[in-house]
């Protein structure tokens, strides 16, 4: 390129050096714009104002030529500068991200002394509180069992002597003799009869059917209920009827030369099949 210059002659070679300083002003405003883009500048305006001016700030021919003959390599090694600067400008552009730096490694933590594990308790403590335990469950259980018997005790109903549900004391001359009529008790309502082996006993006065209150019937030397017709021999067994059992009793021992009737307890009687009086139809 300096050669075909230096060939030129007058207005011809300061108008070629003219024109290439112009394009290497333009290359220079372009590469300029385009770093600019690339750091997020606006610089859209900035290489056609820069192509405007160039022209305007070229140097005249004359200082021009004078400039190439001092220096007629000159504008060879600027082109080749310029050329090379614009890409690597915008190589830097394009590879300008910062490089994350790797987080530093955390700091090892100082191994925790262990802390002392307590000792159990021993054999010994072990035993002392499971006896406190079961002394424990024992008393309030024995306290428990107390206050509930108390409890019974107080609601159980509590008889007198000589009212239903209590025990009546006789002498042993109001107990008729066997084959007599039977006697009625009325507070304690029972039948005081001699049975034909000797025995006294105490007829509970209430049928065994519905509840009724039989009578002794004297003509017939037998006991009968009014209500359904059940009828029972003069001992309380059963003879016929709806009955099913023949007549219940209190418990009758002898005190103390005296006839005791414990009316809070009752006997059943024994079933009707079982009767020696039953009347077999």
């Amino acid at each position: 390129m300096a050669e075909k210059i230096s060939e030129l002659t007058g207005e011809a070679r300061a108008k070629r050096i003219a024109e290439l300083k112009a394009k290497m002003q333009a290359a220079a405003v372009k590469a300029k714009a385009a770093h600019a883009a690339a750091a997020g500048a606006p610089a859209a305006s900035k290489p056609a104002k820069a192509a405007e001016t160039a022209p305007a700030q070229a140097e005249p021919p004359a200082q021009a030529a004078v400039a190439v003959a001092e220096k007629p390599a000159a504008p060879k090694p600027a082109r080749t500068e310029t050329r090379a600067e614009a890409p690597a400008t915008n190589g830097a552009a394009a590879a300008a991200k910062p490089v994350p730096k790797p987080a530093p490694k955390p700091a090892p933590k100082p191994k925790e002394e262990a802390e002392p594990v307590a000792a159990g308790p021993s054999v010994e403590e072990m035993n002392r509180r499971e006896f406190l335990t079961y002394a424990w469950g024992a008393a309030l259980g024995l306290l428990t069992l107390q206050a509930g018997v108390a409890s019974f005790l107080f609601m159980y109903p509590r008889f007198r002597a000589g009212e239903f549900g209590g025990k009546f004391f006789l002498s042993p001359g109001e107990v008729p003799g066997p084959g007599l009529p039977p006697v009625a008790v009325t507070d304690g309502k029972f039948w005081l009869v001699t049975t034909d082996e000797g025995e006294p006993k105490a007829l509970y006065m209430v049928c065994t059917h519905l509840g009724c209150l039989y009578k002794w019937e004297s003509s017939n030397n037998r006991f009968e209920c009014p209500c359904h017709g059940s009828k029972f021999t003069h001992d309380g067994h059963f003879i016929e009827g709806p009955a099913p059992r023949s007549l219940d009793y209190f418990e009758l021992t002898i005190e103390d030369n005296q006839v005791v009737v414990d009316t809070g307890r009752r006997i059943q009687g024994a079933p009707a099949a079982e009767s020696p009086a039953r009347v077999v139809l």
